[in-house]
């Protein structure tokens, strides 16, 4: 089992990569500098002091395939989407609009899971179609592109989509259009402080935890595990 470490802002994330080729992999984070103790370096050779940073080695490119919002395959240049399926990780992401609807970019809602078995011993800040169940209830009472079983993303999962090489809005906005620049809610909860759930700022693409009471963006998925 290989292993990725990935520090945001003070916190450390130790992510299990399977070397198994059909199993998850993780996509290729963006970095592109690489640092000594103090400052930016050139490219180390392998055996030399430095080498071996993330800037070393290139993770599958976060491509794969666009469908409709009725799941019907589209053409990789096709201008519109409403489903992207990531497929090194197989992870299939709702895109963001700015129509209005269920998908539209500034909506935000609370951190809310019911689930006993799912949400770390505290349910959160549940409403009446403003936390984030009613919103994954929504999209598969809708049957969203076809499927039922839309969810909120675990942190790892989360954190596949941002791109460090990008500046003020950490995600490939071409891939990923109507992004906001701020934080979104993984339904992953803070195991120190269960009244808190991680989140990715995609400000700067950096991990943190927030209480569930905060109202943030939502972005769903389904598939890979």
């Amino acid at each position: 089992m290989k292993k990725r470490v990935l520090s945001f802002m003070g916190f450390v994330l130790i992510l299990g990569l399977a070397a198994d080729a059909s199993a998850f992999q993780w996509p290729d984070t963006g970095q592109t500098k690489r640092y000594d103790n103090s400052q930016e370096i050139g490219c180390p050779e392998p055996g030399e002091p430095f080498y071996g940073q993330d800037a070393d080695y290139a993770g599958p490119d976060p491509g794969g395939q666009k469908f409709d919002a009725d799941g019907n395959e589209l053409l990789w240049d096709a201008a519109e989407w409403a489903i992207l399926l990531h497929s090194g990780t197989g992870l299939m992401w709702e895109m963001k609009t700015n129509d209005g609807t269920i998908h539209d970019r500034d909506n935000k809602y609370t951190w809310c899971d019911t689930n006993p078995e799912t949400n770390g011993g505290y349910a959160g800040t549940c409403g009446n179609g403003t936390d984030t169940e009613d919103f994954i209830q929504a999209l598969n009472d809708a049957q969203f592109g076809g499927y039922n079983d839309w969810r909120l993303p675990t942190i790892k999962e989360l954190s596949t989509l941002v791109d460090a090489d990008m500046v003020g809005n950490t995600i490939d906005l071409d891939k990923f259009p109507d992004n906001q620049a701020y934080y979104y809610w993984s339904s992953s909860t803070y195991a120190a402080s269960t009244g808190n759930a991680w989140n990715v700022y995609f400000g700067y693409g950096y991990v943190n935890y927030y209480s569930k009471l905060n109202s943030f963006y939502v972005r769903a998925v389904r598939g890979g595990q």
